[in-house]
Formats: structure tokens, sequence, C-alpha cells
């Protein structure tokens, strides 16, 4: 099965309908050319600052010539500006509006560097104590910050993997490249099998990883730190809402004295208390 692809000029809603029924169908799709490259150049700048402070070699599976930067969220504007994109949106509540609440869990600024291997199969659900669940929890992606092609590390895919279950059984063969234009967003199920390619290029492949998860797990980062109260009172509410300063469910997540965790960023303003859920927006 190749890597289905959505073309989102001209029918935003159509493209989303396509997008939902290809994560069904393959466990992945890529939505092309969904922001200007304009966009994907300005998060890359506002993230360099950065650079040094970057993972790099921390273990086979993270690569040993890969850098890793964390928290764009909270270090790139650019990015939360597009962190809450309408198609993100729709195909979390697709693939997870299942449970009560889902919720941003984490974000990575990832370069593979010329030389470096390709990174074991894997599903992202892993973390979870290699659990099969009985519907999808987690729906990741991956921005484009430079064009992605089979020589440079485009990420590698199983399409069709999510239906299986945890036992590892695939190799490099069974793999297709996610191959796509800078600007363009690769969307996959936790479940599905996955792993940075090779780069045999001479340049550097850079991608921002994204995370969602349902409300009832923990966040890969935490949010909380990385994104502290006194740090976003000027963001809007729905991304607060977004990275979880939200209640997850009925006694999930409140804070205090049964409060609104928003009101740890605003405590001049007043929210409903109680146990109950408030869903994003």
């Amino acid at each position: 099965m190749d890597v289905p692809r959505v073309s989102i000029e001209g029918d935003e809603q159509g493209a989303i309908a396509a997008a939902v029924s290809a994560l069904d169908d393959a466990g992945c799709c890529v939505v092309e050319r969904l922001v200007p490259t304009a966009v994907m150049d300005d998060i890359a700048a506002e993230l360099a600052a950065y650079r040094g402070r970057a993972s790099v070699g921390a273990s086979d599976f993270e690569g040993h010539a890969t850098r890793r930067t964390g928290a764009p969220l909270a270090r790139s504007a650019t990015f939360r500006s597009i962190a809450t994109h309408p198609v993100i949106m729709a195909a979390c509540d697709a693939v997870l509006g299942h449970a009560t609440s889902w919720r941003f869990s984490a974000a990575e600024y990832i370069e593979i560097g010329p030389g470096e291997s390709a990174q074991r199969l894997h599903r992202d659900q892993w973390k979870y104590d290699m659990v099969d669940f009985a519907d999808e929890v987690e729906l990741n992606g991956m921005w484009a910050i430079t064009d992605f092609t089979e020589d440079n590390g485009a990420t590698r895919v199983v399409p069709g993997s999510h239906r299986g279950d945890n036992r590892e059984r695939y190799d490099d063969g069974d793999t297709r490249p996610a191959e796509m234009t800078k600007g363009s967003l690769l969307l996959y199920t936790g479940t599905l099998y996955h792993g940075g390619g090779a780069n045999r290029s001479g340049g550097w492949r850079a991608g921002l990883s994204l995370q969602h998860a349902v409300g009832w797990l923990t966040q890969s980062t935490n949010q909380f730190l990385e994104c502290p109260p006194a740090d976003v009172a000027d963001w809007p509410d729905d991304l607060l809402r977004f990275i979880g300063y939200a209640k997850a469910g009925n006694g999930l997540g409140y804070w205090r004295d049964s409060e609104d965790p928003l009101a740890a960023v605003h405590p001049d303003r007043e929210f409903d208390r109680g146990w109950a859920t408030v869903r994003p927006g």
C-alpha cells in the first residue's frame, strides 16, 4: 500500500474527509502543502537559537547524528499559530473523539544529519507499556520543515500496520518513504509502525514532530513545566486548553479546590468549579 496523499487546495472540508478516511484505511496520510513554506522557515529560525541545547546521540534509537530540540510550543510563536490548525483538530476529533477528551501531548524539532542510519521501526503508543488498546489513543504527525525525500531520511511508514498488534514483524522492505514538500504534514496513528529514514544525502532533514493523545493518558512532555502559568497568560484560551489547562474527564485533571486548571493562568477571572469535564471550545 502506498502512502495516501491529500491536497487541501480548493476544498478544505473534502480534504479533511479524505484524510480521515486515509487514517482509517492506512493509518497515515500526507496532507500536501498545508501551509506556506515561509511558515516552516520562520519556525526553523525561531528554534535555531536553542540548537545548542539539543539532545544529540542520546541512544541508538534517538540517533547519533540527529538533533532533537524540545519545547517548540514555548519557543516558537509561529508554531503556536499552526498548532491548532483546522486539519489537525478535525483529524484528532475523528480518531480520538471516542474519548471524553484529547489534547496536545508533545512536540519536538528533529533534524536528521548526513550519515544517520534508519531508526528501528516502532509504534509511538509503545510508550504506554506496549498495551494493545481497543481504540486509537494517539494521533501524531510531522511537519516538513524541509523537503522530505527518500534520500535525506523521510519518515518510513508501513501503511496498514495500524490494524495489527504489538508483535513487531516488519522490516525496511515493508516500509514506504513519506516523501513530502516543505509545508506538508504527515499524519499517522499511534499504532502505525514507522521510523526515521536513513539520511544518505549531504544535507540535514528537518521536521517538527507532533503528538496528541486522549485526555486520560499522561502527556509525553510535561506541558506545565514547558509552558508554566506565568509564561502563557497572553496565549489564547483555546490553545491553553489544547495543551492541558483543562479538565480531562469527570474527576480527572481538576485543580486545587475543584477548580478549572485555567484559573492557575488567570486567577483574576471566574471559572466554573466542579469535577465535570469542560471540553475545549
